[in-house]
């Protein structure tokens, strides 16, 4: 009976050590040197070079002897002879396969050192061997604390629950390889290198080089736009983005925004990440919405975020919108097509990726795509002629499907191309114009007044050629494209160029930029400017 795996005698003597150097023999001769970053990793190499000789039909091989020194460990490996085998409970040629399947499948259920034996063995004949596969657990080990070689002000509970790593949780080798990608699901976590590891009386202890970000934000932005007599007016909007509220990882936003004459939009979003210590983030929004002194629209969401993957995220919502007419001028809201209403969806949400981080001289991606299914209801206003209802349906299905993918991909040394595309469809038997989408401005359609276009189904790029200057800082110019259906149709698009330049509390901005559409020429009158700072903290 022969270990294939290595014992953890010489893993226990390195617990405390972040690198190993080690030095491996094949029967006597020298086979491989390097620096393993872990006690785990050096484990992992030998098995799967032990595996590989196995599938090769080199059933005896395994450990000699095992040297330990202050600087080095050295491995002293045979292989043996060469044999055919049958082994109870398995069929195929992929020995070594089957085995790492089974040794990772005890390594992410807290059995990281689990090894196996060759047991029952027998000679069917002079080249032949039979026998069995036994699989022994080694030491059962859980996560301690994290050590950190800069303490973060962040909680290090949210950091645990965020990296999958809770003191006391049995210890997972997917998940501590995962760790440099699980970082990514913070907007203001980095990782500086990957993690070191180390065991030590059956605990797994990580080192975490993390540093933290200023992620939280409060931007105004300006804006200049014909009104509905051709007169310049201002607009704006401000924001209040916290990323990390209390250190603690939750977030809170507000915004409000002007967006054209006496027309508002308020909205407010809470998320409280790892509720009771659990794997479920809920999260609350409120969206208010005035247009003119024509229709309001509001929107209540209680949603539940999760993570299924290292980067991606589902989320579940279930959201309840009501329109209600402000105006009861029954020759304005024949030809508009509004109606009071009540609208409950069901949203489900897969994303990936922090849209904020584009803003850096770096490769990145964000994506997220969505889905909602709901029922919609008509109410009467008892302000309005029954003749108004005669042709409307009161109660019908209501469906909508969304996605939003943003890139950035450096070219040459100091540019980068940005794109990003959004679409949306709304399905309904009775759609009203309160309830469309609104396009146009700074954040969508460049060149246009802000929520000017009305649309059912659109879909809008957005394309800037950018030149940084600093990682934060660049010149860019911009074209972006919007092609819709509605009431009306039309393919309009933008043009123009701006800059975005960090300060050493945020950012500021500037956009120019003119659009061109079925009922706008390009023309100096109707070009936009948008000015912007955002101060992060």
């Amino acid at each position: 009976m022969q270990r294939i795996l290595i014992l953890l005698v010489f893993m226990l003597a390195f617990s405390a050590k972040a690198q190993i150097n080690a030095e491996i023999f094949e029967d006597g001769d020298p086979y491989d040197a390097r620096v393993f970053s872990d006690s785990l990793q050096l484990s992992e190499f030998v098995t799967d070079l032990q595996l590989s000789w196995i599938n090769k039909g080199y059933f005896f091989s395994g450990v000699d002897s095992i040297n330990v020194s202050s600087q080095t460990i050295r491995i002293y490996l045979h292989k043996g002879d060469m044999m055919n085998a049958r082994f109870e409970g398995f069929k195929g040629k992929n020995l070594d396969k089957h085995l790492q399947r089974e040794l990772s499948s005890y390594a992410n259920r807290g059995y990281p050192f689990a090894s196996f034996e060759l047991d029952s063995l027998k000679f069917l004949n002079k080249n032949t061997l039979a026998g069995k596969i036994r699989i022994t657990s080694g030491p059962e080990i859980i996560y301690d604390s994290a050590f950190f070689f800069t303490k973060p002000k962040t909680s290090t509970s949210y950091i645990y629950q965020l990296l999958d790593m809770v003191p006391g949780d049995l210890f997972s080798e997917k998940n501590h390889k995962e760790i440099s990608r699980k970082i990514e699901r913070s907007p203001f976590l980095l990782i500086n290198r990957p993690p070191d590891l180390s065991f030590k009386k059956n605990r797994a202890i990580t080192f975490l080089d993390i540093k933290e970000e200023a992620s939280s934000t409060f931007q105004g932005v300006v804006g200049l736009q014909q009104g509905s007599e051709g007169r310049t007016t201002a607009v704006g909007s401000v924001e209040l983005d916290i990323q990390n509220l209390f250190r603690s990882g939750k977030q809170f936003k507000f915004s409000w925004e002007s967006f054209s004459e006496s027309s508002q939009e308020l909205n407010v979003y809470y998320k409280h990440p790892f509720f009771l210590d659990s794997k479920l983030s809920p999260s609350f929004r409120f969206e208010l919405l005035k247009q003119d002194t024509t229709f309001l629209t509001r929107l209540v969401g209680i949603g539940i975020h999760t993570f299924i993957s290292p980067r991606t995220q589902l989320f579940l919502e279930y959201e309840r919108t009501g329109g209600t007419l402000l105006s009861t001028d029954i020759e304005l809201l024949s030809i508009s097509g509004l109606a009071d209403f009540t609208r409950t969806n069901y949203l489900i949400q897969f994303s990936r990726g922090v849209f904020s981080s584009l803003g850096k001289f770096k490769k990145a991606m964000a994506w997220n795509i969505s889905s909602a299914v709901g029922r919609k209801s008509i109410d009467r206003n008892l302000n309005l002629p029954d003749s108004y209802y005669d042709t409307i349906q009161f109660q019908t299905n209501a469906y909508r499907l969304e996605g939003h993918i943003a890139y950035q991909l450096p070219v040459l040394k100091r540019q980068a191309f940005f794109h990003s595309v959004r679409v949306g469809v709304l399905e309904n038997d009775e759609l009203l114009r309160n309830e469309l989408y609104r396009i146009g401005g700074l954040r969508s359609l460049r060149g246009f007044n802000e929520k000017s276009i009305f649309a059912e189904q659109f879909l809008l790029s957005r394309f800037e050629f950018r030149s940084f200057f600093e990682n934060n800082s660049y010149a860019y110019v911009l074209y972006d494209q919007l092609v819709y259906s509605g009431s009306l149709s039309d393919q309009p698009f933008g043009v123009g160029l701006g800059f975005a330049l960090a300060t050493s509390s945020g950012q500021f901005s500037f956009a120019l930029a003119v659009g061109k559409s079925i009922d706008q020429a390009i023309s100096f009158s109707t070009m936009k400017a948008h000015f912007g700072y955002v101060a992060k903290f």
